[in-house]
């Protein structure tokens, strides 16, 4: 592991440099962001980490972060800014932030991290109406370490989205870019001051006070948001070119990550997403392309058996990808659902068998046995399920005819079905 003192070295190095068309600012706030600025660890992107594919149009900038030491915290984390026509993203993949040992971080004083992202005013040039349109937020990863029995470490975010527009001197020239109006992503689209919610968990969209809290028995999170936000341009709506009005728009995410315990842990890609209307292809559904980009669905799950005994449980499924799809859980994080059960195996857990007709990951998670494996016939859109979970007990599962939700995801593409429980050896 790199010491502090040569990764904040690198981190002043990218401050110094002359931030590019598309830079892309990181801030590392304890406790948060409203802290001095000289308190903070900061970070901008310079212009050899931006790339435009010639062929998609779709701009990448991507700042990979060595781990390093911060207040309580070591940290490790990519931070990437995609752009293009119909597409805007900031996404923290993968990023690990680990409560050191020896730490005083505990359930009444709990170690509290807050990163925000901001894209640069011209990251996404493409001028957008006033009026609506499509976005998204998706949460996804795991805690790990003890959990207090209702006191776990926690996770949140935001995810805004702010109209800009040119501020233009007395002698008619364009000196910069301001920020309008910002809206966060809420399961409503917000219109004024009120609209502080926190966007995930969707659970409890709005709630300034909801996070995901972990347990002993759910640590793995997996969560999101679409919906259709509302963006002005800063004219009055009585004005006779407000109708034509267009303005650009600013991502910015905020992570909350409160850790209680020293040792504890939280993994995660975490993707923040909008999709805008194209004039050039009318064709083409916008939201669709969100839904598709932000969590896409399998094509089908059906959850053929959840099999329940006294200290661990199994359950079998069968995955359909939609059309062009594919999975590869050797790269990908795999998350499961069983009710208020959940985990996660992150990337490089999995073994590629079969020249890729099987994956199999085989291990302890948060001291779990646990046994996953993904099988097919040489039908690459068909996949057999299998997970295996010991040293767990199941609380609260309803007896038939009740079903139970069961929730199956492998990178982004995931899908659900509900399954009458089979109990053995009560």
């Amino acid at each position: 592991m790199r010491s502090s003192r040569i990764v904040l070295s690198l981190m002043a190095a990218a401050l110094m440099a002359p931030i590019s068309a598309h830079a892309l600012l990181i801030q590392f706030c304890t406790p948060d962001c409203s802290i001095a600025v000289d308190q903070q660890v900061t970070v901008t992107s310079v212009p050899s980490q931006t790339v435009t594919d010639p062929v998609t149009g779709v701009s990448t900038t991507t700042v990979p972060i060595p781990t390093f030491v911060y207040g309580s915290f070591t940290i490790t984390a990519t931070v990437t800014a995609q752009q293009s026509g119909t597409l805007q993203r900031i996404s923290f993949n993968p990023t690990t932030i680990t409560a050191n040992t020896g730490t005083t971080c505990s359930g009444t004083a709990p170690c509290h991290l807050q990163v925000i992202a901001t894209s640069n005013a011209n990251d996404f040039p493409l001028a957008k109406p006033t009026g609506g349109y499509p976005a998204g937020v998706y949460m996804m990863g795991s805690f790990a370490g003890t959990q207090a029995v209702g006191n776990g470490d926690t996770i949140a975010m935001i995810g805004t989205a702010s109209s800009l527009v040119p501020v233009v001197s007395d002698t008619g020239t364009t000196t910069s870019l301001t920020s309008v109006a910002g809206d966060v992503i809420n399961t409503t689209p917000g219109t004024g001051p009120g609209n502080v919610g926190v966007s995930l968990p969707s659970s409890c969209t709005g709630n300034p006070a909801c996070v995901f809290m972990a347990t002993t028995l759910k640590k793995a999170f997996s969560t999101q948001i679409s919906e259709t936000v509302q963006q002005t341009c800063g004219l009055d709506p009585l004005s006779p070119d407000y109708a034509n009005a267009t303005c650009q728009t600013q991502l910015r995410t905020q992570l909350d990550v409160l850790l209680k315990t020293p040792g504890n842990r939280v993994s995660l890609p975490l993707d923040y997403i909008t999709t805008n209307f194209n004039p050039s292809q009318p064709n083409i559904n916008p939201t669709e392309v969100l839904v598709q980009t932000l969590a896409p669905q399998f094509g089908g799950v059906e959850v053929n058996q959840l099999s329940i005994f006294p200290n661990y449980f199994s359950v079998t499924a069968n995955l359909t990808l939609s059309s062009g799809d594919t999975i590869d859980p050797t790269t990908e994080e795999v998350f499961l659902r069983v009710g208020d059960f959940s985990l996660t195996v992150l990337p490089g857990g999995f073994k590629r068998l079969a020249n890729g007709r099987k994956y199999k990951f085989t291990g302890k998670i948060d001291g779990r046995e646990v046994v996953v494996t993904f099988s097919n016939e040489g039908i690459p859109t068909s996949w057999k399920f299998l997970a295996d979970v010991h040293q767990v007990t199941l609380i609260g599962v309803p007896q038939a005819p009740l079903q139970v939700p069961v929730e199956i995801g492998v990178g982004n593409d995931i899908g659900s079905d509900l399954v009458t429980a089979r109990f053995f050896g009560k």
